[in-house]
């Protein structure tokens, strides 16, 4: 099954449009991999991004990367011992810009490489479509890429934001189910293209080999395009439901929530073909919505878990998404925001969250329940915008 036109024209768009020269493009695929010696399973997410690519087309600038903003002449008056290196400023903030890759595993070993390009050194191609950094690549329908990073780098280059490590990736993918109407206004534009993604291949890390099996892979994809991340950050999404009802795996159900948007929340999801959107940048009289991310009450059954929890409902529809996963399980990592003085977004995020989905058809006074569904291997995030340390 092809990727149909419509999903690859979203897919594409932002890289080549002038506001390129200020915010973030963000393109990112998750998917699950089994361990080829040991069967175990492991979650992944490669992303490629743009972030203000356009302010420095030449050389990748990272705003985390000190910058000497002594003069040879002020230098040479502390040298001299006629001024004081007090009153010198010794570092410069920038404004980030640079193209991205990175590749990491979620879960109790929680990783992620790093490797950053300029403008100049990615390829883009739009009939068909084709993205290309470095060694690593994207189109319509393949991923492929290797990146390596070693200790001295990560030690020399701390605002490379990542770990020490080697992977190297081949992996097809089909968007089985996609949305371009997530979210659109002057200034952001997200959709969660592969609602229900399959992926397959191989993908090498830190020297194991997994398996990405199309039936097991549990895929997901979405583009983020805006001059900002919000300034809270809210998700969860998973195609791997099984109904309570009869007992079977829903292979066409999936779903993705995505926030804050104007202090609201988006949902999409398709449940055995039937689709049900409900997107932030609607009147807020179309719909109703309640979410939350907290810690679950310590001495409960769940005290070494955050919960995630939505509530949506309309004149037609409620539904409501419990999901808990494991703190040990959580990666914490930190994304760079395109203005720049050391702002970040300060991710928490878990692939294996578990839990469960209602979906009720409102019938006059009464409630039809339509699904009651089991979740596991949610992706989960919670994050906020924050200043960083200087």
């Amino acid at each position: 099954m092809a990727n149909n036109v419509k999903t690859i024209n979203y897919i594409k768009r932002g890289f080549k449009n002038p506001k390129k020269r200020t915010g973030i493009n963000w393109w990112r695929f998750i998917f699950t991999a089994i361990e080829e010696q040991s069967g175990v399973e492991k979650s992944f997410f490669i992303e490629f991004e743009a972030v203000n690519p356009a302010l420095s087309p030449s050389n990748p600038l990272l705003g985390f990367k000190p910058r000497v903003k002594i003069s040879e002449e002020d230098l040479q008056y502390v040298l001299a011992g006629t001024a004081s290196a007090r009153n010198l400023e010794t570092e410069s903030i920038v404004r980030p810009s640079y193209c991205s890759i990175r590749i990491g595993m979620v879960g109790k070993e929680s990783k992620q490489l790093c490797e950053y390009h300029s403008q100049h050194d990615c390829l883009v191609k739009n009939k068909p479509f084709q993205l290309r950094m470095g060694k690593c690549f994207f189109d319509e329908s393949h991923i492929s890429g290797e990146v390596e990073i070693s200790e001295s780098d990560v030690k020399e280059h701390p605002e490379y934001m990542c770990g020490a490590g080697s992977s190297k990736w081949n992996i097809e993918y089909q968007l089985k189910t996609s949305f371009t109407d997530g979210y659109k206004s002057k200034n952001t534009l997200w959709f969660p293209c592969g609602c229900l993604a399959k992926f397959s291949g191989t993908m090498i890390f830190d020297g194991i080999t997994y398996i990405i099996d199309e039936k097991h892979s549990f895929g997901y994809t979405d583009r983020y395009i805006g001059k900002n991340f919000p300034k809270k950050w809210f998700h969860i999404s998973s195609s791997n439901l099984t109904s309570n009802i009869s007992g079977k795996l829903l292979f066409g159900s999936s779903f993705s929530v995505q926030g804050e948007f104007n202090d609201r929340i988006s949902f999409l999801g398709t449940f055995e073909g039937n689709d049900i959107s409900f997107t932030a940048d609607s009147g807020k009289n179309k719909y109703s919505c309640i979410w939350d991310c907290i810690q679950s009450p310590e001495g409960s059954e769940n005290d070494d878990k955050l919960h995630w929890s939505v509530s949506v409902h309309n004149k037609t529809y409620v539904i409501d998404v419990d999901i808990y996963c494991d703190v040990k399980d959580l990666y914490n990592r930190l994304l760079e925001l395109p203005e720049g003085e050391r702002k970040v977004m300060n991710l928490i995020e878990g692939f294996s969250g578990t839990g469960e989905i209602k979906l009720y058809k409102k019938n006059k006074k009464t409630l039809e329940q339509l699904e009651f569904a089991k979740i596991e291997k949610a992706v989960c995030e919670f994050g906020h915008t924050e200043d960083g340390e200087v």
